[in-house]
């Protein structure tokens, strides 16, 4: 998915430029402020992995690997998952509890 591309001109403070750059995300400011707000949008659940990694300009593996590089998960296991797991699991256990019986 290929969006058009806007040109954003940019006012951020010199004491910044540093700070972003020393992040290391990428060779380029420009590229660390694209990574940047990709783990962003990323993070606070409004792109998927797949979009967020467009966003950074990046192959998905490649943003998964820095993503894990920065101790960010992006795999999660959510607590509606982890209830219908249980529910699987129960009712695993009760079918082998009648197979036994059989």
């Amino acid at each position: 998915m290929s969006a058009e591309k806007v040109k954003v001109d940019l006012n951020i403070s010199n004491d910044l430029i540093p700070l972003i750059e020393d992040l290391g995300l990428s060779k380029s400011l420009d590229g660390n402020i694209k990574i940047s707000i990709a783990i962003a949008l990323f993070t606070s659940r409004s792109v998927s992995l797949a979009r967020a990694a467009e966003i950074a300009e990046m192959e998905l593996a490649d943003f998964m690997t820095l993503l894990k590089n920065k101790n960010i998960s992006w795999n999660e296991y959510t607590e509606d998952e982890f209830r219908l797991d249980k529910i699987a699991v129960k009712d695993f256990k009760d079918e082998l509890g009648e197979s036994r019986n059989d």
